[in-house]
């Protein structure tokens, strides 16, 4: 009996045995294949609630240091920045007065005073009135011709004064530093016309005028303002013969603008 007891309790050994060991092999092979699924998984990245970083501006003086983000923008030609004037002429006058010099006179010394009055059609368009008050006297040059070589300047012929009319063109806008302590606004103009000179014969002469400068803004109702003119005429000297002359003038003076200026 104790026999039979201890052959029952091996016989099941045996039969448990291959069991055991086929378990186990079962619970190898699926840890295998879990590691292998694993490796074809692709890594998760970790995720992040912070922003991509940026320099940030200094909280004192709120100035941006960093201008990298600017490529990501619309193309700067596709921004316009509309600026009103800061002086305006449409619908307003203006006076001016001012000192002149003519310049390429090699015989005589004149200067004098100009006075102007002008009225914009538009900010690109005006019209303008001018007059030109001259007094001349000789110039050593011409002191030896006469006494010295016994040369005749009589049929010389300078002005005494001129008025006209002009047309003005003000094709162009712009702003200037001024020892990089103040911007100065300012017109460039151009600007035609026709008037009479009147010579030192008293003969009123036909005059073509042709004139550019340039008016730089003091404020709103003042301005700075320099040009050369250029009068072209026929005239008679003394001994009655016709010559053609031109007189180049450089001519600064300040402008008054009005009424007061209100944009549009």
């Amino acid at each position: 009996m104790y026999m039979k007891k201890h052959a029952y309790i091996f016989l099941a050994l045996l039969l448990l045995a291959p069991m055991g060991a086929m378990a186990q092999t079962e619970t190898d092979e699926l840890d295998i294949i879990e590691l292998e699924i694993d490796k074809g998984t692709p890594a998760k990245q970790p995720i992040s609630n912070s922003a991509p970083s940026y320099q940030e501006t200094s909280p004192r003086d709120n100035t941006l240091t960093d201008f990298s983000g600017l490529g990501t923008l619309a193309p700067f030609k596709e921004i316009s920045i509309i600026q009103k004037r800061f002086l305006p002429k449409t619908g307003r006058f203006q006076l001016f007065g001012g000192a002149t010099v003519l310049t390429n006179n090699p015989f005589f010394n004149t200067i004098g005073g100009v006075a102007k009055a002008s009225y914009f059609l538009s900010e690109t368009w005006g019209i303008e009135l001018n007059y030109f008050g001259l007094t001349t006297s000789e110039r050593q040059t011409t002191e030896e011709l006469r006494d010295i070589q016994g040369v005749s300047t009589e049929n010389l012929v300078y002005p005494k004064s001129y008025v006209g009319v002009d047309l003005m063109y003000i094709p162009i806008y712009g702003k200037m530093t001024w020892f990089n302590e103040k911007i100065i606004p300012f017109d460039l103009y151009f600007s035609a016309g026709y008037g009479s000179t009147m010579t030192q014969a008293d003969e009123a002469a036909g005059t073509i005028h042709l004139a550019t400068g340039q008016i730089f803004a003091l404020s709103k109702a003042y301005a700075l303002r320099w040009d050369f003119s250029w009068n072209f005429f026929n005239a008679k000297g003394i001994d009655g013969s016709t010559n053609s002359f031109n007189n180049l003038f450089l001519t600064v003076g300040i402008s008054w603008f009005f009424p007061e200026a209100s944009y549009r």
